[in-house]
């Protein structure tokens, strides 16, 4: 098992207006992972349910260094949406923003969750 990091960001509008929320969290392979948001832009990591509450999702992508299986907004077991997936090489750094085709409004308890693989 190896350690990577997951990235990329969720463009939602809403009550805050067009809010990217950036996303960082170094997952193990294989284990499902909750990816949260950046913790150097947003001072202290959280749930991207809480971060962006209220908001309605309508676009971004998550990336990963060699792969992920999933990667979907999930609350209380139920999927709410399907989040577009990347793999980025040694010299690119993700994509650039993908439609949600569930425009769906986050809330607290949403949690973004991905499976990655080596």
């Amino acid at each position: 098992m190896s350690v990577q990091t997951i990235t990329g960001k969720l463009c939602t509008n809403g009550p805050k207006g067009y809010l990217e929320v950036p996303l960082s969290t170094s997952v193990t392979d294989g284990t499902q992972t909750e990816v949260k948001t950046d913790s150097t832009v947003t001072v202290s990591t959280q749930s991207v349910g809480i971060y962006a509450e209220r908001q309605t999702l309508v676009g971004g992508w998550v990336s990963a260094k060699t792969g992920i299986i999933y990667a979907a907004i999930i609350n209380n077991g139920i999927v709410r949406a399907v989040v577009p997936i990347t793999s980025r090489t040694a010299g690119a750094s993700g994509s650039s923003d993908m439609v949600i085709p569930n425009n769906i409004v986050l809330n607290p308890g949403d949690q973004l969750m991905v499976t990655a693989y080596a």
